[in-house]
């Protein structure tokens, strides 16, 4: 299999919620064994935070992954602690030299065989719910590549698990939701073409304007449509917005 076959495999896989045999559990299981196959980390495990906001190890790839996990839930110490806590990621190419900053965390780890650890949050609409550990048996440092992939696989599976539905979808559930798609796409046409029409444009220079100001606002499309075709907005506040591509 191909490096692109084994990336696309991954990101089906991590947004599987149809399957009768998926639940988040399945998909934070899978994730960090794709994790450990796509880049050059030995293990890789999930950890969660619980209603009081302490984290609970939920996935990994091998018993002594397990272990580590459970030591930084007890001593509250760690690089998937911080994570969680900041919402930023943490390295630590080479624990040996974290001994200040994790004085309990260090030797644990150590004396479990990993020599390098790296942790990122998981967040789901900028919320920090838990950490992704991963660990190496030797010093090891992510490239830019791997960091975007296992971010990207990271915000994939966060979100399936957290939308997964215990009822599968019902035939009047699944008519229901195409119709809501169909009437987004009616709404952004529409607003598009008021867009087109103010500046002359092309629709698909209109359909690309509209989603950079709605990326510029932290908004959706559709609600930007909407605003649009409601006379919230003016097509003109829209098209002042400079153009990402620009």
């Amino acid at each position: 299999m191909t490096r692109e076959q084994q990336l696309a495999e991954a990101f089906v896989d991590l947004s599987d919620t149809l399957a009768d045999d998926v639940d988040p559990l399945t998909l934070l299981d899978r994730l960090v064994r794709h994790c450990v196959a796509l880049t050059g980390i030995d293990a890789a495990g999930v950890m969660l935070a619980n209603a009081r906001g302490l984290l609970r190890p939920t996935a990994a790839t091998d018993d002594r992954t397990t272990l580590t996990e459970i030591m930084q839930a007890q001593i509250r110490q760690g690089p998937c602690i911080d994570a969680y806590r900041t919402g930023f990621p943490v390295h630590a190419i080479a624990l040996a030299d974290h001994r200040d900053r994790w004085p309990a965390f260090v030797p644990l780890a150590l004396a479990a065989g990993y020599q390098g650890a790296h942790a990122l949050p998981l967040l789901v609409r900028g919320q920090s719910v838990g950490a992704l550990n991963l660990l190496s048996n030797l010093p090891t440092t992510l490239t830019g590549a791997e960091n975007r992939l296992l971010r990207a696989l990271t915000d994939v599976a966060t979100t399936a698990a957290v939308t997964w539905a215990r009822e599968p979808l019902r035939p009047g559930d699944i008519v229901t939701r195409t119709q809501a798609v169909l009437s987004g796409k009616a709404l952004v046409d529409t607003a598009c073409g008021m867009l087109a029409a103010t500046a002359d444009m092309t629709p698909h220079e209109a359909v690309r304007r509209l989603h950079d100001c709605a990326a510029q606002h932290r908004t959706r499309p559709t609600e930007l449509a909407d605003r649009l075709v409601q006379r919230a907005i003016r097509p003109e506040d829209v098209l002042a917005e400079p153009s990402r591509r620009e």
